[in-house]
């Protein structure tokens, strides 16, 4: 009688093991994931902060051969430079990402002098593991994130 009680129960450690593995590996994942949008979300927005710095200074760059861009291509270098490890690829200027001037047209790419400039990101990120794709929209989640600077009256 108790050599057929403890047959019985052979299989009950395995089949708990594998429902208390199951459980372990869905929070591991979730928490991979939801991390992972989390970050993509703070370096998005630490992505706009610093190309809102670079922006009021009203400086521009030059490439490798030295000649200089325009001041709207240097400021979406540094935005672009800036989305590592996101998986968000850099975006033309446009309904991405846009800078727009607050009180009324901008007078040049990125503001004049003493000009406010609002900018905004929109990303839509898909989720890493195709099994949280269920629980997001078919674009994946939207991170939209602004901010707004003043120029300082840099000299052009």
């Amino acid at each position: 009688m108790i050599k057929k009680a403890v047959q019985c129960k052979r299989g009950q450690a395995l089949v708990e093991t594998t429902f208390a593995f199951l459980l372990f590996i869905l929070m591991f994942f979730s928490i991979v994931e939801f991390s992972h949008l989390l970050y993509a979300k703070l370096t998005l927005q630490h992505t706009l902060r610093e190309t809102g710095r670079f922006m009021v200074t009203g400086r521009t760059s030059a490439d490798k051969q030295g000649n200089d861009i325009p001041r709207s291509e240097a400021i979406l270098n540094v935005f672009c430079g800036n989305l590592t490890a996101t998986g968000l690829k850099c975006p033309d200027i446009g309904p991405q990402f846009s800078m727009s001037c607050v009180n009324g047209p901008c007078t040049e790419p990125g503001g004049g002098p003493e000009q406010m400039v609002f900018l905004n990101a929109t990303f839509n990120k898909q989720p890493l593991f195709p099994f949280f794709r269920q629980f997001f929209s078919t674009q994946g989640l939207t991170l939209q994130l602004s901010t707004t600077w003043k120029n300082e009256p840099f000299q052009r």
